[in-house]
């Protein structure tokens, strides 16, 4: 099989979660079997040779940047500034099913040239709902007039998925809302890229908190353990991601070591060294691939219900927190106890039998094989 992957972003290094999803998608692809045409819209990642193993060919479009794109565009800013006349040009070069990944890379799938083209998408999130959320977190007004705008504008571009021929939502959530707007929508669970159960037996010495803190969800997550739950606990905590350090400011709090922008191998060692990752969030949309790589690679996870809801099935594998009183009573109390081997082997039964990538990868392939 031969398909035209468009992506949002250049997917290497996988050290987000859209990133992270479409990379470890590529490469499932390409152990199957699929012959990959990788098409990659980006701003401020750099061309990426590491692609060139798992793919045909990799084409590269820079996203338009300019405040008329921003302000004037009917459709939301981030799917117009991902708009290419040399990727048409290129899709017209062959026939094959094209596949757009995230919701944010089909602008052009409504040119004229692709109304009898086979087209399937990837829904990463709900992206009205995402950005709204987005916009009443952040805290600078411009910014929040702008991503209100934008929630807005993906209301109505969110109407226009009737004319794939097959939709892929990474959440039952997800698959209920958008099954409004498209039949055919099947759910399948994110592409991470682990193959095993990688925690670790025993004890750590400190909480973690990851996340990408160019993101304000997660800034302000880590602000809420800072001043409402680390404030009081004797407890080490790690928090540790891309532009940590530009976005915290620690003051008095000894017992908190920020590190910034740490690489795959480092923040993997601080994901299975620590003794808890927490993840709280304050949306509950999209899955978070940093559960799941905490899940596969950590000891004991302590999240909030918003971070859990997405993906319900992995609730038992979780501790879970909603109020202050709670976060600071089970830190304590995971703290003094050993990750063991009945709980790898509840994490190895669960997680290997609804998050195996090859498995998934294969689910997606099938329908566009038998479309």
């Amino acid at each position: 099989m031969k398909i035209n992957f468009i992506s949002l972003d250049i997917p290497y290094p996988p050290n987000y979660g859209g990133a992270i999803d479409i990379f470890y998608k590529i490469k499932a692809f390409s152990i199957l079997g699929c012959k990959t045409y990788l098409h990659c819209f980006y701003s401020d990642r750099v061309m990426a040779i590491e692609l060139e193993e798992y793919c045909e060919r990799v084409y590269y479009y820079p996203r338009i940047n300019n405040i008329n794109t921003q302000l004037f565009s009917k459709n939301p800013f981030l799917v117009e500034s991902r708009t290419s006349k040399k990727l048409i040009n290129n899709l017209n070069k062959n026939e094959y099913p094209i596949f757009f990944d995230g919701l944010q890379s089909s602008s052009i799938s409504m040119h004229d040239d692709f109304i009898n083209r086979e087209k399937y998408l990837r829904i990463h999130n709900i992206e009205s709902e995402y950005l709204k959320r987005l916009a009443i977190s952040e805290n600078r007004i411009i910014k929040k007039g702008g991503l209100f705008l934008e929630s807005i504008k993906y209301k109505f571009f969110e109407k226009k998925l009737e004319q794939f021929n097959y939709i892929f939502s990474i959440s039952d959530n997800d698959r209920n809302f958008y099954n409004a707007f498209n039949k055919n929508i099947k759910t399948v669970l994110p592409f991470h890229g682990n193959n095993e159960i990688k925690s670790l037996k025993g004890k750590g010495k400190f909480v973690l908190f990851h996340g990408n803190f160019n993101v304000s969800e997660n800034t302000n997550s880590a602000k809420f353990l800072i001043n409402n739950i680390f404030n009081t606990l004797d407890i080490p905590l790690i928090i540790a991601g891309i532009n940590a350090s530009k976005k915290l400011s620690l003051n008095k709090n000894k017992n908190i070591k920020i590190i910034n922008n740490p690489d795959q191998s480092e923040m993997g060692l601080l994901i299975q060294t620590a003794q808890i990752n927490i993840l709280p969030t304050s949306q509950a949309t999209g899955v978070k691939l940093k559960l799941i790589n905490s899940l596969f690679n950590g000891r004991h996870c302590i999240v909030n219900s918003k971070m859990i809801s997405p993906t319900p099935e992995l609730e038992e594998l979780c501790i879970i927190c909603n109020s202050e009183n709670e976060f600071k009573n089970q830190i304590n109390t995971y703290m003094e106890i050993p990750f063991d081997s009945k709980m790898i082997e509840k994490r190895k039964l669960l997680l290997n039998t609804r998050l195996d990538d090859l498995k998934n990868a294969q689910i997606i392939l099938d329908i566009i094989k038998n479309e």
